[in-house]
């Protein structure tokens, strides 16, 4: 029973970052309401509280400078949001428990822009990638690589038809 409440406690106070690093509520109501949030490593939360997680909409700046904007759920990125990421990469859709889930678009610092669906952060589904170069691949992908049917369109107006298994091309088409 012991091991039970020291692990029920661990869960608890690591789901609120308690062992990250301390912080502490700069104004607000950071329990149920709203309220803005510090942490020590420069963390910083500004938005809807409930049972002192971050729940509603929020905006987080992560100590690395990247910032989220978005529906949060029991403390994690849940719902549509917005992430900025160091190298302005950004990411605009939908998260479940704090990963890339449902439909969404990733535009890279390259210029390459994915637009579709996503499964636990990786590409899963059906999508199109943009090239900078202006060639459009649209098909399928699992867990993060081509898998199925596609279309690769080129900015010259030809089009191939594609067939790849778990990322490897088996069939081109003219």
């Amino acid at each position: 029973m012991k091991r039970f409440w020291i692990l029920l406690m661990f869960l608890t106070l690591s789901q609120q970052g308690a062992f990250a690093t301390e912080g502490v509520c700069v104004e607000g109501n950071c329990t149920n309401g709203y309220g803005i949030y510090a942490w020590e490593d420069g963390g910083r939360y500004e938005g809807d509280w409930k049972n002192s997680r971050r729940e509603g909409q929020g905006t987080m700046i992560y100590p690395e400078e990247e910032r989220y904007t978005g529906k949060w759920k029991n403390g994690n990125r849940h719902g549509f949001g917005v992430m900025i990421y160091t190298e302005n990469e950004t990411y605009e859709g939908n998260w479940k428990n704090d990963r890339r889930t449902g439909t969404g678009k990733m535009t890279y610092l390259s210029g390459e822009v994915f637009t579709g669906e996503w499964k636990n952060d990786m590409w899963h589904g059906k999508g199109r990638y943009l090239f900078p170069d202006g060639i459009e691949f649209s098909g399928t992908w699992q867990n993060d690589v081509k898998h199925g049917p596609g279309k690769r369109k080129h900015p010259d107006g030809k089009v191939e038809t594609l067939e790849y298994q778990n990322g490897v091309l088996v069939e081109k088409y003219q």
